[in-house]
């Protein structure tokens, strides 16, 4: 994939751009094989179409109106100008190219957060590449310009508002480099947007986590389908559920399927999806795990579980879980291999690693995605 933005060495996000394609499938590979020597691993699943792969741009902004900075931050926080990454869906560079006179109009005065001065942090935009539209986050320091963002979206013409379906605010008062806060406010009557996978359609909103590579996310959850089917999993319990892409996959042979996250706007998705895909053997809880005693999730006899966690892994809750329910099988999603090696050794009296199979999530990064098919030991 050609970069005029890493050959010029003005962004070097994608640290493995000098590379050939397969040499960083290989990279990551030995990475892999280093931390799990002695396991099996599947072949790479890799990265089709590289270029417009990538389906959310999260967009830094500081500047003045006469000379916008919109990008990504570097290793010293400083940002990057980028508004046409190669690697971002052409829907959202689209909308990347016009984001300057649109800021301008509204008045959305970029933040400085070296003077803690400014409304506008952080754009964030979200593509459903099955949909073709889009989600449009502004992440502003307060509510002074909500009114302004309002008014944006009323002037947004009609043949724009077909391809921008959801608009939203976040409101993100603290004075660091975190993206976003917890305070959402719908802008857009619509607050959430269809995705398909296979024959299943997600909804996600602006809040809610969602993989980053269409095509590899498709393959994964695709892939867990399988090994849920060939193990003949029965009742399944999905920690960190998200908007329900894992529960949704498992409903089709499972009998039962819990799904468990502590995103109220994550679950709420999920459960809009449940009928939406009239899998009505699927029932989604917004609830910490250390709310739940042991015999409230006993009860279900759970044989499956499956965790995809974020980069820090299981937290002290979910391993206490997954011991005391002690499922025949466990399917576990990681997007960090390290955390993955911990969790497993954690988990290693009880459970062995069977395979492991990664996907190539971010294409000429260091970063990707390895799915680990745990079994109980008899």
């Amino acid at each position: 994939m050609h970069c005029e933005h890493f050959q010029s060495q003005h962004c070097r996000s994608c640290s493995q751009l000098d590379k050939t394609y397969n040499a960083t499938l290989q990279h990551k590979q030995d990475v892999l094989t280093q931390l799990f020597p002695e396991t099996r691993s599947l072949p790479f699943v890799p990265c089709s179409e590289v270029a417009g792969s990538r389906i959310r741009a999260k967009l830094a902004v500081t500047g003045t109106f006469d000379d916008l900075q919109i990008g990504f931050f570097d290793d010293q926080q400083t940002i990057v100008a980028v508004n046409d990454c190669p690697l971002h869906h052409a829907l959202i560079n689209e909308f990347t190219l016009r984001l300057p006179s649109l800021i301008r109009e509204s008045r959305l005065m970029p933040y400085d957060m070296q003077t803690d001065r400014g409304e506008l942090k952080f754009v964030v935009i979200t593509c459903s590449p099955t949909h073709q539209q889009l989600i449009v986050q502004f992440v502003l320091r307060s509510r002074e310009a909500v009114d302004r963002v309002r008014s944006l979206w009323r002037r947004v013409a009609g043949t724009e508002k077909q391809s921008i379906a959801v608009m939203s605010v976040n409101v993100q008062p603290v004075r660091s480099s975190t993206m976003t806060g917890t305070e959402e406010i719908p802008i857009s009557e619509a607050t959430n947007l269809p995705i398909r996978f296979g024959d299943t359609e997600l909804l996600f909103g602006p809040q809610s986590f969602l993989q980053t590579n269409y095509e590899i996310a498709a393959a994964l959850y695709a892939t867990a389908g399988r090994i849920l089917q060939d193990h003949a999993a029965q009742h399944v319990l999905d920690l960190y559920c998200g908007v329900g892409a894992f529960s949704m996959t498992a409903c089709t042979h499972a009998r039962s399927v819990t799904g468990i996250d502590i995103s109220s706007n994550a679950i709420a998705c999920a459960v809009a999806a449940v009928g939406r895909n009239r899998r009505h053997n699927a029932q989604f809880l917004c609830r910490s795990l250390d709310q739940f005693t042991a015999a409230e999730l006993t009860s279900h006899n759970f044989d499956t579980i499956i965790c995809n966690p974020p980069r820090r892994g299981l937290d002290t809750a979910s391993v206490a879980l997954i011991q005391t329910l002690n499922p025949r099988l466990l399917l576990y999603s990681s997007c960090n291999p390290v955390t993955l090696q911990r969790d497993i050794q954690l988990l290693a009296s009880a459970y062995r690693l069977d395979y492991l199979q990664a996907f190539d999530m971010f294409p000429f990064t260091h970063h990707f995605e390895v799915l680990a098919l745990l079994l109980r030991k008899e």
